[in-house]
């Protein structure tokens, strides 16, 4: 293996990682404003016809690969009249992806705080929504952040699917090498070392959060 042609190829990759990264920041900020709050809403509404669609977006994502969510609305957004680029249509199948998964990831934190906690808040007189602001929530957040970070790593592995459509995204990036060099376990190597960096990094930010929310929450309580 050659590894001054990996080091010199370094900075032709960089563009792909970094439309990467921006790939996965988007995706799963954009994932969370959908899937955290319909993972909290399936838990409070009590119509089932609600919770049954719910549920059927989520089978669809598990149910699904995100080639064929990809392909999906790479063909059928615009039948719907909208242009967008590749880059958006690649937004759309991540988060659509990542949006599905995070409502389990929501709806199980949440369920997995005893019941005696809403009980003894309700009976101290809070309602509904303050029970689930005040008591539930800050509880169950820092039971989403290990699932949540596990996500962000599979939402920055699958965003190497993008590169079907003309994404030019790192894996596209280093097939471009590839088709001039033929070096293919150099560039093997080089994706493997620059999506295992960034993972890394993604899996230090969550645990520094855990410690920093789990400090506060630790406070908040001692304070009350």
């Amino acid at each position: 293996m050659d590894i001054s042609f990996i080091i010199d190829s370094m900075p032709r990759l960089l563009p792909g990682l970094l439309l990467t990264i921006n790939l996965s920041l988007v995706g799963l900020g954009a994932a969370a404003i959908i899937g955290l709050p319909l993972g909290i809403f399936h838990t409070e509404i009590k119509s089932k016809i609600l919770r049954s669609i719910i549920d059927l977006y989520v089978f669809v994502v598990r149910g699904t690969p995100i080639l064929v969510q990809l392909y999906a609305a790479y063909f059928l957004i615009p039948m719907t009249g909208l242009k967008i680029s590749p880059f958006w249509t690649g937004i759309v199948a991540l988060v659509f992806n990542s949006a599905g998964y995070q409502v389990e990831i929501a709806r199980a934190a949440i369920l997995s705080i005893h019941d005696g906690q809403r009980e003894g808040a309700r009976s101290l007189g809070l309602s509904k929504v303050q029970t689930l602001r005040k008591i539930v929530l800050p509880q169950a957040f820092p039971r989403m952040l290990p699932a949540l970070a596990n996500e962000a790593s599979n939402l920055v592995k699958a965003s190497s699917v993008l590169s079907v459509i003309a994404v030019f995204e790192l894996h596209k990036a280093a097939n471009a090498v590839i088709s001039q060099s033929y070096k293919f376990l150099e560039m093997l190597a080089a994706q493997a070392a620059l999506y295992i960096c960034f993972v890394i990094i993604l899996t230090q930010l969550s645990l520094w959060l855990e410690k920093r929310y789990g400090a506060y929450a630790q406070k908040t309580w001692d304070n009350r």
